[in-house]
């Protein structure tokens, strides 16, 4: 049959070819908002930390650029295995620094991209603010020595949401962690603008450390956000007298029309690259549209060939049939089914704690009651109304935020904006979850794994029975889907978060959660999945089996497995 194997090599590469097209595709995004953590040293060398917030517009997005003389002026030195990247979806990525049109750039590495949602880039480098005279000597009108930190972080070419810098000096000061601290009381002095124009907040640090949190909101593109502070000259050493103005920072808070007359020359040249890359994809959507008419017509013409063959062959056994004697007429085409795949006594000891609730089948409501809990305990959030459910995000380092897992940081990241948490951010929540576990648990012995983390959870839950919290056997009482499972036990323990009394019950926010999404049934995550299978085989079976099946699939089988590995295979894709 070398006719019917070379049209059905033909459909399959038109098929990978659809597969593989737009993936070189330049993207394009926008900030939502950005985080910066500046940590100084007794002799003014500075840890400098970036987190910022991008929104994809047009995929795949691959990077931003982060240059200006706000960073050039700081000489960086640049931490290079610090960077990384987080999407919504808690999926992590390296991110590396480049150069393009003539700019620095923050980008993914291994030229990955990502095609829609939110993604934090965080990266950081060292500076010498001192050397660069951002941090110096004065003298205050009262002849007080001061030490002057006058320095502004990179402005951005979109308006962003938020926009905060916590400053953390070399200071320790008295009272207990999270304190307010007063600062005329120890000496701190700032200018006037900035209690106009921002939320300035101060505080004692675990370590002691004195600390200045700067928080903007709503901030206009280009617009940059000054510091000026003051501090006792004793708290640094070997510090330079004051510049009469350190390169890259404006000598006082420009106006919104100066900001903009200023802005004007970046976006003279920012406009440039910006048509050159919309030039590209204009170029790069009519070619891709050509291709999808090219495409279907091929497509078209190659069923209808195969069709024409199918029909000559049922024609020839029709007239045939009297010399046929069949044993069987209803013969069904073999489906792909990952129950196949489940091994017998295999467990699935990967789980993350939230994946675990699912798993043992916990409403998707309550396992959500139980996270708020822990993170209002764990101090993320705070919950200022119950009824209708209101939550207050509270700001944490960096790295602390980065020890949440993926499904407590989206829940995290949904209430940010209105302190609410929609049907649709939960749905997308939840949605996480059921790709986890399919990854994970897709060829386990689902008895043997709910068992073994019944086992795991036992233990926990028995010592806490000892302090007063809800036994085995009452829980057991309840229908199946009524219980908890001793499961919010396990998960507090956990994350090391013991100290908490019989009022933290499993459904104490439940109600409050006024929305429905209830209804994804267990077999949505934990039945059949397509992650394993070899993805060039599974997307040309998906596409192909409905409308092709019966028509050529003993034709094109082997042809098409064949061209569609050769094709996924021999090299790689932008």
């Amino acid at each position: 049959m070398p006719r019917r194997s070379s049209l059905a090599a033909v459909l399959a590469a038109l098929l990978v070819s659809l597969l593989l097209v737009g993936r070189a595709e330049a993207g394009s995004g926008h900030p939502l908002w950005c985080e910066v953590d500046v940590e100084l040293g007794p002799r003014g060398q500075a840890r400098i930390t970036y987190s910022v917030c991008y929104v994809v517009d047009v995929p795949d997005l691959h990077g931003f650029y982060f240059s200006g003389p706000q960073i050039d002026s700081l000489n960086p030195v640049w931490d290079e295995a610090y960077g990384r990247a987080t999407t919504e979806r808690g999926r992590e990525l390296p991110i590396v620094r480049g150069f393009r049109n003539g700019k620095q750039t923050i980008e993914f590495g291994g030229g990955e991209g990502v095609s829609s949602g939110k993604v934090v880039f965080r990266f950081r480098f060292g500076a010498d603010l001192s050397a660069t005279g951002h941090l110096a000597e004065t003298v205050s009108p009262e002849g007080l020595e001061l030490a002057v930190l006058h320095w502004a972080p990179t402005t951005w070419d979109h308006a962003l949401d938020h926009y905060t810098v916590r400053v953390r000096y070399p200071w320790e000061v008295a009272g207990d962690e999270s304190t307010q601290v007063d600062p005329e009381a120890i000496g701190f002095r700032t200018e006037p603008f900035m209690n106009e124009r921002y939320q300035l907040s101060y505080f004692r640090e675990a370590d002691g450390r004195f600390a200045v949190r700067v928080h903007a909101e709503r901030v206009p593109a280009d617009q940059a956000v000054l510091l000026q502070q003051y501090v006792p000259l004793a708290v640094f050493e070997g510090l330079q007298p004051a510049r009469a103005q350190p390169r890259g920072v404006p000598a006082r808070p420009l106006s919104l029309a100066e900001e903009r007359e200023r802005a004007a020359a970046q976006r003279a040249e920012q406009e440039r690259w910006r048509k050159e890359r919309e030039e590209t994809l204009t170029r790069r959507r009519e070619r891709g549209r050509r291709f999808m008419g090219l495409f279907g017509s091929g497509l078209l013409v190659a069923f209808m060939l195969l069709s024409l063959l199918k029909h000559r062959e049922t024609r020839k056994a029709r007239e045939n049939l009297d010399e046929v004697r069949w044993t069987s007429v209803d013969w069904v085409p073999p489906r792909l089914k990952l129950s196949t795949f489940r091994k017998p006594g295999k467990v699935c000891d990967s789980l993350t704690p939230v994946e675990v609730a699912f798993f043992l089948e916990m409403p998707f409501k309550r396992i959500l009651s139980v996270m708020l809990q822990r993170l209002t305990q764990a101090g993320f959030l705070e919950v200022v109304s119950e009824e209708p459910l209101e939550v207050k995000v509270l700001e944490r380092h960096p790295d602390d935020v980065a020890k949440l897992e993926a499904y407590e940081l989206a829940m995290v990241e949904a209430a940010r904006d209105d302190g609410r948490f929609s049907e649709d951010e939960l749905e997308e929540l939840l949605q996480q979850v059921v790709d986890a576990v399919q990854k994970k648990a897709w060829d386990c012995d689902i008895t043997a794994t709910k068992e073994h983390w019944r086992s795991k959870i036992l233990p926990v839950w028995q010592g806490k029975v000892e302090l007063g919290h809800e036994p085995p056997e009452v829980d057991d009482e309840r229908p199946y889907l009524e219980r908890h499972h001793g499961w919010h036990h396990y998960y507090y323990d956990y994350y090391d978060y013991d100290d908490y009394d019989s009022s933290y019950v499993p459904d104490r926010f439940e109600r409050s959660i006024d929305v429905n999404v209830d209804h994804v049934a267990y077999t949505d995550f934990i039945g059949e999945a397509d992650i394993p299978l070899n993805v060039c085989h599974s997307a040309c079976h998906s596409a192909c089996h409905s409308a092709c099946h019966s028509a050529c699939h003993s034709a094109c089988h082997s042809a098409c497995h064949s061209a569609c590995h050769s094709a996924c295979h021999s090299g790689g894709s932008f």
